[in-house]
C-alpha cells in the first residue's frame, strides 16, 4: 500500500477555492479506478495557498495507471493555471508493510 502526496501552491485564495473543486473532481474519478483506497485534501492553516492532496493506493502500479490516464490528465491540466509553481508528487510506502510485519497499519 502507498500514500501519494501532491503538493500545490496556488496564486490566490480564489485559486485555492477553484483548486479544491478540481481536486474533488479528480477524487470522484479516482474512486472508480482499480487500486484506489481513499483520499484527503488538506489546506495549510498558516498558508492557505498550500494545498495537499493525499491519496492511498493498493500499489504504485495502480497509481501510475491513474496518473497517466487520459481522464487524470484532462482534469489535471485545469490545475496548472492556478499554481505559483508546478505541483510536486511524493510517493511513500507504508513502513510496516514494507518490513512485512503487517499488511496494513490502519
Amino acid at each position: 500500500m502507498i500514500k501519494v502526496i501532491v503538493n500545490h501552491f496556488t496564486k490566490s485564495d480564489e485559486d485555492t477555492d477553484l483548486l479544491m473543486g478540481i481536486i474533488k473532481q479528480l477524487g470522484n474519478e479516482a474512486i472508480k479506478q482499480t487500486g484506489y483506497i481513499t483520499g484527503r485534501t488538506l489546506v495549510n492553516v498558516t498558508d492557505p495557498s498550500n494545498v495537499l492532496a493525499i491519496s492511498t493506493w493498493d500499489k504504485k502500479e495502480s497509481w501510475d495507471a491513474w496518473d497517466t490516464s487520459e481522464t487524470c490528465a484532462g482534469i489535471t491540466k485545469q490545475v496548472l493555471p492556478l499554481l505559483k509553481r508546478p505541483y510536486t508528487v511524493s510517493i511513500y510506502d507504508f513502513a510496516m508493510t514494507r518490513v512485512g510485519r503487517v499488511s496494513s497499519i490502519f
